[in-house]
């Protein structure tokens, strides 16, 4: 991995806070023109993080898939650069992660776990898996967890369930530890977790419309401008009409952040 992408000027490098409650990973395949003129995947990784009080933000994107401690300290030093001090969580299943910060622990990611990436999310195994994960995050303990999902494979058709169905008890068993945290912190956990999903169905889309990009950093940067505009759009659609300020796009700056106009 080349230094010199996690210093892209045409990243999203707005200044971040200084403690994140937890940080959430996903990654994005995307199309690169090589030399000739043909198109090879390459993978972007991007990030959102959640305050103690479930406020959120997109935190950026950098090159590759999040693994191993090189691309961790990579993406540390982009986040020490910008402001940050400490992560208390970080959900993602490559356990290197711990590299991200010291003090931060590993929790494992709901749609690796329960293998909800990349699928539509309007198709029918789309849907159910949706609502699986959704069970998940919201019960109390594994018991709870399991009660629900066994209910809601009780109500749908025999072949979406062989789509869907896994070894419960063994994936179940890897949330204890997000099951052992206090009733606050879970429901921060669970917030991150609904962000990744929601910016994630429409940067999936931007990319798909979007075809081959010219390099590595033009997907890299296009993936930090996509996360952080539509961070933008889901705060405003999530505040009630009368509190919300009367904004309109412009474009972008030189950051890649989408700029407002009044």
């Amino acid at each position: 991995m080349s230094d010199d992408l996690f210093n892209q000027d045409t990243r999203t490098r707005m200044a971040l806070c200084w403690h994140y409650y937890s940080a959430h990973f996903d990654d994005q395949p995307v199309q690169v023109l090589t030399a000739d003129g043909r198109s090879r995947e390459q993978t972007v990784s991007w990030a959102v993080g959640v305050l103690a009080d479930c406020d959120w933000e997109a935190l950026g994107a950098w090159p590759g898939t999040p693994t191993g401690p090189a691309f961790w300290r990579g993406v540390w030093e982009d986040f020490d650069d910008r402001g940050v001090d400490k992560i208390s969580l970080v959900c993602e299943s490559d356990l290197d992660a711990r590299t991200l910060c010291p003090t931060a622990k590993v929790l494992p990611p709901f749609q690796r776990i329960l293998g909800q990436r990349h699928v539509p999310a309007t198709s029918s195994v789309g849907v159910l898996r949706a609502e699986a994960r959704r069970a998940v995050r919201e019960a109390s303990g594994v018991r709870a967890a399991r009660i629900a999902l066994e209910g809601l494979l009780a109500q749908s058709g025999a072949g979406r369930v062989a789509v869907l169905s896994p070894d419960w008890p063994e994936v179940l068993e890897q949330f204890r530890a997000f099951y052992a945290l206090r009733p606050h912190r879970r429901a921060v956990v669970r917030a991150g977790d609904e962000y990744l999903e929601q910016l994630g169905l429409s940067l999936r889309r931007a990319v798909s419309r979007h075809g081959p990009f010219a390099d590595s950093a033009a997907a890299v940067s296009f993936v930090a401008r996509t996360i952080s505009r539509d961070e933008l759009r889901l705060k405003l659609s999530m505040r009630p009409q009368a509190a919300r300020p009367m904004l309109r796009l412009v474009g972008s700056d030189s950051a890649g952040l989408a700029s407002l106009g009044h």
